[in-house]
């Protein structure tokens, strides 16, 4: 008989046994299985598009055509040069055109590779890169529909990019040499970074871009008259023209519409460069800084929009370059924010009289707090209606008194200079007057007295000049005195002679110029007093 512990040992190796054999056969299964996954993958991504494109364009790929195919897969920038060095020599756009056929990518390439559905879909989720790279031909995306990112770093594009109604991602075009970029139309749901290079006219007239549009550092120079073309854009973020940017033609971005900041900073406009923005819309600041001009520049902000401006006045164009009629800004984030030096700015408009530019500034600097500006303001805003307005004499004329009397308004204590300088300059003549007897008493028996003794009879009212200049100059104010007085050209004293002994001509010039300086004197008061008044009351301020 058997041993129970030697039958359970057998038990136990049996199953041993079996589950060796059980694992040996899935790790068989499992290789098996890798090796028919292996023959479905089949080529790498990069040799499938080397296949396609020369399917596509025939044998003849050039070295560099063929390491863009390996190099789209991947996430790497590759470079077409010696060197991979974005400053060495031998990268240097300038020299570009003696770059040879292993730097040479055909335009048609690169637009299979973004806009083929089949080739595009084995480009690396971070988009296509050249860089170094010579590229013949128009890059023409046009109409087409890019799902990646398109970068180019140091590439020569002579033809230049064709973007009409193209939908694309991201556009890097940086420390590069490109043709004219045509993107009328297109739909960019990113940025569009066209920066550190040189460029021939850019136009995204009509475009819609849903980032930023960098322009930083770009030389756009004999592009012709429109260098930069953004009418009637869309872009959601910033319009940068920072640091270098350099054109000779017009950056027109007229009705376009700006989500961020349209900035200029650190820029320089040559020859006839300028920008016109006439009626664009800016959400946040319009920028105007650091901006290097010539007599020619021009700035056209009419009918625009903006949050808010910073500038600096050396930045300022000629006088006659800067338009503003129409320009609307809620506030002045930067530079001089002061009435005098606004009103500078102001004067570098054309000879023209528009109200709006001046209620406009006002209207902000009284928003800042700075009430002083703000009333310098709105008087400049009257005398320049007056010098360039077309008004008759009379409006000149009475324009010259509001403004001297009482600021047109916004003064109105101006007036108490003018009535304390007519009160006292009264009360000296009058009282010179009447130490001559050109003032004599105005009831008759008084009068017999004074032409008898040179003296008023002792129960008459005696003669007091500023009371007398006072009640003459203040409407319907009685003080007793001018009834009792008048200056009497006629009248003469005996006894009185002149310096050289011959009597005193009592209608001679001091004695008529003091009774017309009294018509004036009157005249005055009824004028400056109410217009005091009504310059309290703010019934004469024009807004």
């Amino acid at each position: 008989m058997i041993p129970p512990i030697f039958i359970e040992r057998k038990a136990i190796a049996a199953v041993v046994a079996i589950a060796l054999l059980m694992f040996v056969a899935s790790v068989s299964f499992a290789a098996e299985a890798h090796r028919d996954d292996s023959d479905a993958i089949g080529p790498s991504p990069a040799a499938t598009l080397e296949m396609m494109a020369q399917q596509k364009f025939g044998a003849a790929l050039t070295p560099a055509e063929r390491k863009l195919m390996h190099a789209a897969p991947m996430r790497d920038v590759p470079w077409f040069g010696p060197s991979d060095d974005p400053d060495n020599a031998s990268n240097d756009t300038a020299h570009a055109e003696k770059w040879g056929g292993e730097r040479t990518v055909r335009a048609e390439v690169i637009a299979w590779l973004l806009g083929d559905a089949q080739a595009s879909q084995y480009i690396h989720p971070s988009g296509l890169a050249l860089a170094g790279a010579r590229i013949t031909g128009n890059l023409d995306l046009s109409y087409a529909t890019v799902s990646k990112q398109l970068t180019l770093i140091r590439c020569y594009v002579p033809e230049g990019i064709n973007l009409l109604s193209a939908h694309l991602q991201d556009i890097t075009v940086r420390r590069s040499r490109i043709g004219a970029v045509f993107g009328n139309m297109a739909n960019i749901h990113g940025d569009a970074s066209f920066i550190m290079g040189d460029f021939g006219p850019i136009s995204f007239l009509r475009a819609r871009i849903d980032g930023t549009l960098d322009l930083t550092g770009a030389r756009i120079l004999d592009a012709g008259e429109d260098s930069v073309n953004l009418v009637e854009a869309n872009v959601a973020g910033d319009v940068l023209f920072h640091d270098g940017f350099t054109t000779d033609g017009i950056v027109y971005a007229r009705l376009a519409k700006i989500g961020h900041d349209l900035s200029v900073h650190g820029a320089e406009f040559r020859g006839d460069g300028e920008l016109d923005a006439e009626r664009a819309t800016i959400d946040g600041t319009f920028y105007w800084v650091d901006v290097k001009h010539t007599a020619k520049t021009a700035l056209d902000l009419e009918d625009a929009h903006a949050g808010a401006i910073w500038d600096d006045e050396a930045s300022w164009p000629a006088p006659g370059n800067l338009i503003l009629n129409g320009f609307v800004y809620g506030d002045i984030a930067g530079g001089p924010s002061d009435g005098d030096s606004r009103l500078r700015w102001l004067g570098l408009q054309p000879a023209e009289y528009h109200p709006q530019p001046y209620r406009q500034l006002a209207k902000v600097l009284s928003e800042m707090g700075r009430d002083d500006g703000a009333t310098q303001v709105r008087i400049a805003k009257e005398i320049a209606q007056r010098r360039l307005g077309h008004e008759s004499l009379p409006q000149r004329i009475w324009s010259l008194m509001l403004q001297y009397t009482i600021g047109f308004g916004y003064m109105p204590l101006r007036a108490l200079w003018w009535i304390a300088g007519f009160v006292v300059v009264g009360a000296i003549l009058f009282g010179w007057g009447y130490r001559m007897r050109i003032i004599t008493p105005t009831e008759e028996a008084a009068y017999r007295e004074f032409v008898a003794t040179g003296e008023a009879p002792p129960h008459y009212p005696v003669f007091n000049p500023v009371v007398y200049s006072l009640e003459n100059f203040l409407p319907v104010v009685e003080l007793h005195q001018d009834k009792y007085w008048r200056p009497n050209p006629r009248h003469s004293v005996s006894g009185r002679t002149t310096r050289s002994g011959e009597p005193r001509d009592p209608t001679s010039i001091p004695s008529r110029l003091l009774r017309w300086y009294l018509w004036v004197h009157i005249l005055a008061g009824w004028t400056i007093t109410p217009l005091l008044f009504a310059g309290l009351s703010g019934l004469v301020r024009p807004d």
